[in-house]
């Protein structure tokens, strides 16, 4: 459920169902994507437009919305619709089948086609004028734009790339103290390391390096936060989530240091209520499907990219594509059950990997058959279902 309060009164004003939430940069407006699948821009908690955009992934440009309409490029300024260019009709995208994105500028686009056999298709475009190429890296697993300018970072099983124009920086993942990225603050060098395993509230802080324009060397220390972590714009703040039981969170805020002269101090968690449940949830977010006679696991909706964690310790015992079900991780208990992640995008572990409750093991995608972003979290013994949220 989205809110909008009004600040100076303390007012709640219900929105109703939605997602990927963006503010303009004025923050006079809200744009969202409701669960009727429809975007509806807000002023003062109050619905002001609903623009007939086709993809979710929108962005705001100053106080300007670029978003997809069918095979249109449109943009919304102050009630005003204006098409910008048009797509070639045979990369014309259909959420979920396919997914866009946009980059930071908007001056760039990304078109993503998902097909049942595994397969993934990448077309990049140019907004002005609606130009799409292919773009040729048929091993990728996961992309994601920087969140300033047109920088691409582009993961593959082994090694990353970040592609700005014609320029393309490569590394293997194997050079990095682990393999989870986090953009860094001046939005076009990437961080990558391992996120300290969370089966507990306790925060700790891990150590990543910088690749990209920032100095080979240099590193930033970050809180083992989870959902949607990011950095302020600005830089000065970094934002997650962090447990508050087997299966809540709460949001925390951090101010960022200046010098390696700080020092990170763990923050211990008040301890979580005695009981027989130790799975975690692997992700941070809704509920949105439990086990029926026709549904096998538990739907989880989560932002693209998201981490997801292992719901208890064990081995890796899958990692790569199955029907239906898409890029899936597996991780095999010590109690004969077998916890498995579907829909997922990049594999942060292998096969043999042996894992603790807590350890990110991959990102949510839309690989697979989906209704959007989401991980389906399934538990066996055998061939037999159980419900992991009673374990």
């Amino acid at each position: 459920m989205l809110d909008a309060p009004d600040l100076p009164t303390g007012e709640l004003r219900p929105l109703g169902v939605g997602e990927r939430q963006q503010w303009s940069a004025s923050g006079t407006y809200l744009a969202y994507w409701s669960w009727e699948g429809n975007l509806r821009i807000v002023i003062g908690g109050h619905e002001i437009a609903e623009p007939k955009a086709t993809i979710p992934d929108v962005r705001w440009v100053g106080d300007t919305l670029y978003y997809f309409a069918k095979d249109e490029l449109q943009t919304w300024t102050d009630g005003r619709i204006a098409t910008v260019s048009h797509l070639p009709a045979d990369v014309v995208p259909t959420y979920p089948h396919d997914d866009a994105s946009w980059s930071a500028d908007a001056e760039r686009f990304l078109i993503t086609r998902y097909s049942l056999d595994g397969t993934v298709r990448r077309f990049i475009g140019t907004t002005r004028t609606g130009e799409v190429s292919e773009l040729d890296v048929p091993d990728a697993t996961y992309t994601e734009w920087s969140p300033t300018g047109e920088t691409l970072l582009v993961r593959y099983p082994d090694r990353i790339e970040l592609r700005d124009g014609d320029a393309v920086r490569s590394a293997p993942l194997s050079r990095f103290p682990g393999p989870v990225h986090q953009w860094a603050p001046d939005g076009h060098s990437i961080l990558l390391g391992a996120v300290t395993p969370t089966p507990t509230g306790d925060i700790t802080f891990d150590t990543y390096a910088a690749f990209g324009t920032g100095a080979p060397s240099s590193t930033a220390t970050l809180p083992n936060l989870l959902g949607a972590r990011g950095f302020s714009p600005d830089g000065r703040y970094f934002a997650g989530d962090s447990r508050t039981s087997l299966r809540t969170t709460r949001l925390e805020l951090f101010r960022c240091g200046t010098g390696a002269a700080a020092k990170a101090t763990p923050i211990p968690a008040p301890p979580f209520p005695a009981g027989d449940l130790r799975y975690l949830r692997p992700a941070v977010g809704a509920i949105t499907q439990v086990i029926t006679p026709t549904h096998t696991g538990i739907d989880i909706a989560a932002p693209l990219g998201s981490l997801l964690v292992a719901a208890d310790d064990g081995v890796v015992t899958a990692v790569g594509w199955v029907n239906v079900g898409g890029r899936r991780v597996c991780v095999g208990h010590a109690t004969g059950i077998e916890t498995c992640d579907y829909h997922t995008s990049a594999a942060l572990v292998r096969v043999g990997d042996r894992v603790t409750r807590g350890q990110p093991l991959a990102l949510v995608g839309l690989t697979g058959v989906t209704t959007g972003p989401h991980v389906h979290w399934e538990a066996t013994v055998g061939t037999r279902i159980i419900d992991p949220l009673t374990r």
